[in-house]
């Protein structure tokens, strides 16, 4: 089905004369029918990737058979019906595959409309996959209502009814709790074997490691490793010996795996030894000696219990978020979803508190009524001194540009902006004088390096990673230290070494400024040890305590 022989991806930036390379030179070859993972880290060429076989950006060298399609040379007019036929693509926010204020059911008479024609036969195939998803108690509902794992389940549906052999997903599970996340996996699992369907995922998300055909490793732009199902415990292993599996590409080249290269002191060079009966081995060129290996770390599952606060925790705290007996209910024709139901709350000064719960347990909904993107439909919010419930949708705009800032799952920046001109989108808006020459670029460099995104300042929003637009969002939102910083999923679409760095940058921040911080998280890796904790269920607060963690 995709056949990828020395493929290379390079950005230029005519304006600065600069060349960025994504890919360097991928080899892999995946099977019709085939469900497979591809993984690597924020920043190793995934969403390239993923972009380049959607026949949304062109390749710089190589070549790239996706069917009958010779991708290299398909004219623009080729590229639009090889999208149109051949292409089911998730993005990771699924959101942005979908038609936002149109039924479940209509998004899908839509996309099944570009390779059917009969009304009936259409109508057929979509009442199947509803049926066969799960999903046809949603079909009357808007995209706008629903939940992230029912926003990602949908957008599953709605490529499927466009028939297309190919459904590539980007970061499908980013927003996803556990258990949402795994009902995805099975969910794609499902849609390989029932409908034929060529299945990829890039991800760094490690659950898709297992139950899948193929897992293939991205490195730096290159293939550092391509696993068949019956090898997935390689990247499990528990004892020795410890064994890996590589791929040659089209120059001979094989990456060695970072085990391997740690272990064998490695730096600039090796030595390959072939023996008379024919053993190959690799050595030191130097002949320094191997470091003692050791088994590789196994994924630590943690689990939360929240232990009741004490008497005295309010002594001495000053209220900044008040929040007493708050709905938002959207009424859609004579439905009625709710989001939030009765929240009592108070948020001190200084606090940082993780709001916790399934996706659609509300948690979302919450943040926008606290910052007044959306006003409540009963109760009162006071934020800092003002009761942002009584304000109009201008007045709680200005409010919010002024006192908050915010992170959305979406990392929500103005797209004809470079990352560097939107950290004062805020003054733009406040009408204020912006003098390029007087602004400290040196202090802009710093914000911008905490969350490893300073490589990236001259880049627009749409030209990057969902991880890279998150870390950049993150970095906005505390540039000039505002006093309350909402975080809506800051480590959704990071890998677990980034959304380390991150989270770290962020009880930094909070540490030093002593900023009220909310986080809302379903990764309760980022969640620390004694910070308090709200858990949320069906759009009610079921705890309100300290956080232990333990392994589960």
């Amino acid at each position: 089905m995709i056949e990828c022989i020395d493929v290379i991806k390079i950005y230029e930036d005519p304006v600065t004369n600069t060349r960025t390379t994504a890919l360097r030179g991928l080899d892999f070859k995946i099977r019709k029918g085939e469900f497979v993972s591809i993984i690597g880290p924020s920043g190793s060429g995934k969403t390239s990737l993923i972009n380049i076989l959607a026949g949304i950006e062109p390749i710089s060298g190589g070549k790239l058979k996706v069917g009958d399609y010779e991708l290299e040379n398909l004219s623009a007019e080729e590229l639009l019906s090889y999208r149109m036929r051949t292409v089911g693509l998730i993005h990771q926010f699924p959101e942005r595959s979908l038609i936002f204020n149109c039924s479940v059911l209509d998004n899908m008479l839509f996309t099944a409309s570009f390779n059917l024609k009969e009304k009936i036969a259409k109508r057929t195939l979509v009442n199947e996959i509803l049926t066969n998803l799960n999903i046809k108690h949603l079909q009357k509902q808007r995209i706008n209502n629903l939940s992230g794992g029912e926003l990602t389940r949908t957008a599953i549906a709605s490529m499927l009814a466009k028939n297309a052999p190919l459904l590539l997903c980007d970061e499908p599970t980013g927003q996803l709790d556990s258990e949402n996340a795994e009902n995805v996996k099975t969910l794609l699992r499902q849609v390989s074997n029932d409908y034929g369907t060529t299945v990829v995922v890039v991800s760094h998300d490690q659950r898709f490691l297992k139950d899948v055909d193929k897992t293939c490793e991205i490195v730096s732009g290159r293939v550092g490793m391509l696993v068949h199902a019956d090898d997935q415990t390689s990247f499990e292993n528990i004892k020795f010996p410890m064994r890996w599996k590589s791929s040659i590409d089209a120059s001979q080249s094989v990456r060695i795996p970072n085990e391997i290269f740690e272990v064998l002191n490695l730096r600039d060079g090796l030595e390959f030894i072939l023996n008379e009966d024919s053993k190959a081995e690799i050595k030191h060129p130097m002949g320094i000696a191997p470091k003692n290996a050791k088994l590789q770390e196994r994924i630590i599952t943690r689990k939360l219990d929240i232990q009741p606060l004490p008497d005295n925790y309010y002594n001495g705290k000053t209220p900044v978020i008040t929040i007493n007996d708050a709905s938002k209910i959207y009424l859609k024709s004579t439905l009625k979803i709710i989001g939030i139901k009765k929240v009592t709350l108070t948020v001190y000064k200084g606090e940082i508190i993780y709001i916790v719960g399934p996706s659609g347990s509300g948690k979302t909904t919450l943040l926008k009524l606290i910052t007044g993107i959306e006003p409540c439909t009963e109760g009162s919010i006071n934020v800092a001194n003002n009761n942002i419930h009584e304000f109009s949708d201008k007045k709680r705009a200005i409010f919010r540009r002024e006192n908050i800032g915010i992170v959305a799952q979406q990392g929500n920046l103005h797209p004809f902006l470079t990352i560097r001109e939107n950290l004062f989108v805020k003054d733009i808006l406040s009408n204020k004088v912006i003098k390029v020459k007087q602004i400290n670029q040196s202090e802009i460099n710093e914000v911008l390096s905490h969350f490893n995104i300073d490589q990236r300042k001259e880049h627009y929003p749409l030209e990057i990673s969902g991880g890279e637009l998150q870390r950049a969002s993150l970095a906005i939102a505390q540039y000039k230290n505002p006093s309350l910083i909402i975080l809506d999923e800051p480590t959704a679409n990071l890998d677990k070494e980034l959304a380390t760095l991150t989270i770290n940058e962020i009880n930094k921040f909070h540490k030093q400024y002593q900023m009220t911080t909310i986080i809302s998280t379903h990764d309760l890796n980022i969640v620390k040890e004694g910070a308090r904790v709200i858990t949320l269920k069906d759009g009610e607060v079921v705890n309100n305590g300290l956080a232990h963690l333990y392994e589960g």
